[in-house]
């Protein structure tokens, strides 16, 4: 047990070690990357202030996020109480199709439902972009809440039927304050997903629309100081 915990903190330690290198950067006092900074200064985070363009794309990412998260928690909910309550014919089948999202390569299905929705003429639609997040994000969703129901004690349900609840009265009144837990934090899974999606977001924009990870990317096509890992901590502080 100790020799797992310690290589438990170790490989955190791994995975975030990178995060601390973005800190020290955002105070740079240089206007290029370099590790470690020769001086600090807090010149990026006023540069960063002055970006009129990271306000209205940070608007725009965190509506579509929340829209992206009550879509995937509706269908994801949905989803998974099919697929863990009765025995549906091709159920793994089913089940593998629901979560390709998550293992497809995210430009692979950028460009996929990029060329879907042009067919459809709705390329330069909000809709097409939500409908995208939604399809990368409701997967989180399914696994999450699947995971729930699977210990799921189902003679509550059965009995509240026998009661004369409804289907839907029993479902809102006893399985779903038993998963509220694994919803919050579906819906947690599906907003960050939403709100950090590059990939399948870069070719639905349009100027003007960008979302803030997008409005970032563009950002470092022109200038490579530390704004951006200013940016980035604010960021991670949310």
């Amino acid at each position: 047990h100790l020799a797992l915990g310690g290589f438990t903190v170790l490989a955190g330690l791994f995975i975030l070690a990178p995060l601390v290198v973005i800190v020290i950067n955002s105070v740079s006092s240089v206007a290029y990357n370099v590790f470690p900074p020769p001086g600090l200064s807090w010149r990026w985070y006023a540069n960063l202030a002055a970006q009129d363009a990271f306000y209205a794309a940070a608007l725009r990412s965190v509506v579509l996020a929340l829209l992206a998260m009550s879509l995937s928690l509706i269908i994801g909910t949905m989803a998974a109480y099919a697929l863990v309550r009765y025995r549906l014919p091709g159920r793994h089948l089913i089940k593998s199709f629901v979560l390709a999202p998550i293992v497809v390569p995210k430009i692979v299905l950028g460009v996929a439902v990029f060329m879907f929705f042009v067919r459809l003429e709705l390329a330069d639609n909000y809709s097409s972009l939500l409908l995208t997040h939604t399809l990368v994000a409701f997967p989180f969703v399914v696994v999450v809440v699947s995971a729930a129901l699977a210990n799921f004690d189902w003679s509550l349900e059965e009995a509240a039927l026998d009661l004369g609840a409804g289907h839907l009265t029993s479902f809102f009144r006893v399985v779903l304050p038993q998963i509220s837990a694994s919803i919050l934090v579906s819906a947690v899974f599906a907003f960050m997903t939403s709100f950090d999606q590059v990939e399948t977001t870069l070719f639905l924009v349009r100027p003007g629309s960008s979302t803030l990870p997008i409005e970032m990317f563009l950002y470092l096509q022109k200038w490579q100081d530390p704004t951006i890992a200013a940016l980035s901590v604010v960021l991670i502080l949310f």
